[in-house]
């Protein structure tokens, strides 16, 4: 019998013979017999435990790295971290994952995205914002963005996203059902921008319906443990002041982030300050940069997620900081758009809330996180001719805590702390010849891995990303449908590049 109960709870290599059998190492008495039996029958049953060389929990201190730990997960939360050697000694799990050469974090927020825009992934390309859009992008979707589109381009995203490593991302695009059902259908976690545009589209024809369809979607999907929803006005030069207040006062009142593009070129920010009405100037009779004007609206609080917010002067970085704003980085996205860089390091400096974001991958062209961390770190060091600035743990923080804060979702998700959401990934470190040997676990995965080093992926407690296949659907048919697009599109017969053609002499 004693041998059996060794077998099973692997006593012995836990807590050592001795305190089993006396110190003797001789099999003890019928107490000490009983103390064995009644420690075996305390384990406590869990639903996983994942055993890595590596844990990064994020919070409270970002650089903390421990060694030789497990993650204990039970009904959908993160019931425990602990070493694995007690890990062994107090659960017995339904599943038991041990990863050597692992490290685990939580899942990377990508806090800015458009995602169905996959299926527009590398059409337009070299081409100036303005340009890209009237000529490329909203004619689009104008003739092609229907539920359907929507709905296989999240598809796509998803799986993009889950095998490089993120488990959340914060949307604005179209239809916003169609991207709720197929995240349903993966297995993300998602904030879906109930969009908002001052012009026609295939969604919805005025801003009432923008609105109210947005609404009919987060009432349709009330209560679901990974849908999240956030309003989503496009930007200043694309919604009038009126329904911007509109739509700070739902999320003041809902307790909803306000997601807007913001301050992401000098051309919106020099024609709003000047007023001269162009296509890229606010839409507003208020003379003065946007982001004065959403101080003036009362539009600057928490709730609001500024992307991009690329070109800032010190006294806006300080009013964004002093208003608790948070912003999202997106350096590929923003130069190769030429849109300039983003002062990320007086922003942190100055304390803003600043996440990570692709954008849409017809804009960026990938829907990786890790990438976009190690652009983002790089960068900013860069920009601020200081080798210091957003060293790799900032940097992973960035993508991980500060993602779910801007969100509203940080006592949720993005850092692992016992009670919060199973939200995880794990990231294989040293067994690779670019990213081996391994002598700082953070810095080994922001600047020398790649999303594919991403093995496997948690949502809410849930594995749906097991030895680099997505668990939950069949990739082979989702890369399929999403080729059907392809033709669709062509024949459109659309000039995405009216700006490469010869000059005549």
């Amino acid at each position: 019998k004693l041998k059996r109960v060794y077998a099973v709870y692997n006593v012995s290599s836990c807590i050592g013979l001795e305190g089993m059998m006396g110190v003797s190492g001789k099999v003890g008495s019928t107490a000490s017999f009983r103390r064995v039996l009644f420690f075996a029958a305390m384990k406590e049953v869990v639903d996983q435990v994942i055993s890595a060389q590596w844990v990064a929990p994020i919070m409270p201190d970002p650089t903390e790295v421990r060694t030789n730990c497990s993650v204990v997960l039970n009904g959908g939360l993160i019931a425990d971290i602990l070493p694995t050697e007690e890990a062994k000694l107090k659960y017995d799990a339904k599943e038991w994952t041990d990863f050597e050469n692992h490290m685990l974090l939580p899942g990377l927020v990508n806090a800015h995205t458009h995602a169905s825009m996959t299926l527009m992934r590398g059409i337009g390309d070299d081409e100036p914002l303005m340009s890209w859009l009237q000529n490329t992008i909203w004619p689009i979707e104008m003739s092609l963005g229907n539920e359907d589109f929507c709905h296989d381009g999240m598809m796509l995203s998803a799986v993009e996203m889950l095998k490089s490593g993120t488990t959340t991302f914060n949307d604005m695009y179209w239809h916003p059902s169609a991207t709720a059902r197929a995240c349903t259908e993966v297995g993300i976690r998602a904030v879906l921008g109930m969009i908002v545009v001052g012009f026609p589209s295939s969604y919805a024809k005025d801003y009432d319906e923008y609105i109210q369809l947005g609404q009919s979607t987060r009432d349709k999907f009330l209560g679901h443990p990974t849908l999240h929803f956030s309003y989503a006005p496009h930007a200043p030069y694309t919604v009038s002041d009126e329904i911007l207040t509109r739509l700070g006062d739902l999320c003041k009142a809902e307790n909803r982030p306000l997601h807007v593009h913001l301050h992401e070129t000098e051309d919106e920010c020099n024609s709003s300050e000047v007023l001269d009405k162009s296509p890229m100037c606010h839409r507003s009779d208020f003379a003065g940069r946007p982001i004065q004007n959403f101080e003036r609206l009362g539009l600057l609080n928490k709730n609001l997620v500024a992307a991009h917010a690329v070109h800032l002067r010190d006294e806006e970085i300080a009013l964004l900081a002093e208003r608790e704003v948070s912003t999202v980085h997106c350096p590929t996205s923003n130069m190769k758009l030429a849109s300039g860089f983003c002062p990320v390091a007086k922003l942190l400096e100055a304390g803003v809330n600043v996440a990570i974001g692709t954008d849409g991958s017809a804009s960026n062209n990938a829907l990786d996180m890790v990438a976009e961390m190690k652009t983002a770190a790089i960068l900013a060091k860069a920009v601020a001719k200081d080798t210091t600035a957003v060293p790799a743990a900032t940097a992973l923080k960035m993508a991980t805590y500060n993602g779910a804060k801007a969100l509203g979702l940080e006592e949720k998700i993005g850092s692992l702390q016992v009670g919060k959401s199973g939200d995880m990934i794990a990231v294989e470190l040293g067994a690779r010849a670019a990213n081996t040997p391994v002598f700082d676990p953070i810095s080994s995965f922001v600047y020398s891995s790649h999303g594919a080093d991403v093995s496997d992926a948690w949502v809410n407690g849930q594995r749906v990303m097991r030895s680099r296949r997505v668990a939950t659907v069949e990739e082979k048919n989702i890369l399929e449908k999403a080729h059907t697009w392809v033709d669709k599109i062509n024949a459109l017969n659309l000039d995405p590049h009216p700006n490469h053609h010869p000059k005549e002499t």
